[in-house]
């Protein structure tokens, strides 16, 4: 479901976000800038470049263009050996980040195609990776970006802005949800008049995360009330499938599988009592579902598609369970009108907001069941695909990246405390200069604006 704005939209703009993107960038009100992303598996690099009107918490995403690239399998398994901690060599990890550069440079240069004759006016580059991560002895976490991003500024010579989880970690927090405040940023109703509907997101991955979205209308001095809630996800039914059917490629079946499949109860009440007793660790947790689950398969081997409907069904119940008021309640009820009037952040007793949109951000190949699954539980109304709230958004991760370096470029703190349990709100991020033109219009751009003032105690 297309939301208002864009179906409301003028016959004369252009009907591609391109087009639109060159009517209005050459207003030296807007900003250009672009996102990276890295998928978390090294499947492929997504790029987004961006249209942007504003500045801090005053930022408005106007357009978005897209492209993407894969990971050849022998950069990617090398990658995911370092991740893992079977590589340690330095030569070899550096000839990985090197190589993982070149590729990176590849979609920076497709964006930098789709900007055109403003291809100047591209402010800097904004990079996320999985990055490498570790424990040591007394739980203390280190974090280390696999990107080479000083390559990557001198190939593509665009100021590179990276590793944003060092400066939350300094501070004691985890380095870990970083992307709640460029979700609100992006998604939240943020009307300048009256916002006043809150949203919810739900993004569906190898485990989920439910963020309560409040509205605002830029003038609270605090940073929003954002909440996160970890969930299981479908790593458990991946894991499960690719052990028992290896052979097999599912990436193409599972919406078909979810249509032809039926509910089996007494599968989604074994899921619900493991998910409450197994461990708290979720790749354990996954594990132990997995195992669960390929019991029930050997035991039922023609019942496959039942287990992809009832799987995505009860992730999805999941995912509400954490919106609804009493945690200790199970959700059991079948009234959509029901469902959606209880929508709460837990501890809440009441919203003052209705409820406007309940996103969802589900990679393509879940993307019709889960929709279709959120919508029977919720009511169509109220459950829309998360990329359709920004024109020509196809995948939010690298638009997560962009938005995360304009809050460095305009000098605004990006970690939410309470969540990733830093002492307190820095900006976030480091750069890597371009070539001089570009570096010296970033710092012209970083100069022009006026930050917003802060308390004393925070700015020390």
């Amino acid at each position: 479901m297309k939301f208002p704005i864009f179906q409301n939209r003028s016959p004369q703009d252009p009907e591609d976000a391109l087009g639109r993107m060159d009517r209005a960038v050459h207003d030296r009100n807007h900003r250009l800038s672009a996102g990276l992303s890295v998928s978390a598996e090294f499947g492929s690099v997504q790029g987004a470049l961006v249209l942007t009107q504003g500045n801090g918490k005053f930022l408005r995403i106007k357009h978005v263009a897209e492209s993407s690239l894969p990971i050849p399998e022998s950069v990617a398994s090398g990658c995911r050996e370092v991740v893992d901690g079977s590589i340690k060599e330095v030569g070899v990890i550096s000839q990985l980040a090197s190589d993982l550069a070149e590729i990176q440079a590849n979609v920076i240069e497709r964006l930098k195609c789709q900007a055109g004759r403003y291809v100047d006016r591209v402010l800097a580059v904004s990079l996320l990776d999985p990055g490498v991560w570790d424990r040591d002895f007394d739980g203390k976490i280190s974090y280390s970006s696999f990107s080479d991003a000083a390559k990557l500024a001198e190939i593509c010579g665009v100021s590179v802005i990276d590793a944003y989880p060092s400066r939350d970690l300094a501070v004691g927090g985890t380095g870990k949800t970083l992307e709640s405040l460029p979700y609100w940023m992006m998604l939240a109703d943020r009307n300048s008049k009256i916002a006043s509907q809150s949203r919810f997101l739900v993004s569906v991955g190898g485990d989920c995360h439910s963020y309560f979205l409040p509205a605002s209308d830029g003038l609270d001095a605090e940073v929003p009330l954002i909440q996160r809630y970890p969930t299981v996800g479908i790593s458990f039914l991946e894991l499960c499938f690719e052990q028992q059917f290896p052979e097999v490629d599912w990436s193409t079946r599972w919406n078909q599988m979810y249509v032809d499949g039926l509910q089996v109860d007494e599968l989604l009440r074994q899921w619900h009592q493991v998910n409450e007793e197994g461990p708290v660790n979720p790749a354990e947790l996954a594990r132990d579902m997995a195992e669960m689950t390929a019991s029930y398969l050997q035991t039922y081997p023609d019942q496959i598609s039942n287990v992809v409907r009832t799987g995505i069904r009860f992730i999805s119940e999941q995912c509400i369970e954490k919106l609804v008021p009493n945690e200790t309640e199970n959700f059991t009820s079948d009234s959509s009108k029901q469902v959606a009037s209880q929508f709460r952040i837990h501890g809440q007793a009441s919203l003052s907001a209705p409820t406007s949109r309940f996103l969802v951000d589900v990679p393509q190949r879940f993307e019709p069941a889960f929709l279709n699954q959120f919508s029977q539980l919720l009511g169509n109304p109220q459950v829309a695909a998360a990329k359709d709230v920004i024109d020509g958004m196809e995948d939010l991760q690298p638009v997560v990246a962009a938005v995360l370096g304009l809050l460095h470029i305009d000098q605004m703190p990006a970690n939410v405390p309470w969540l990733s349990g830093a002492n307190c709100q820095r900006i976030l991020g480091r750069v890597n200069p371009g070539r001089p033109s570009n570096w010296r219009q970033l710092i012209r751009a970083m100069a022009d604006f006026q930050p917003a003032p802060m308390k004393l105690k925070d700015a020390i």
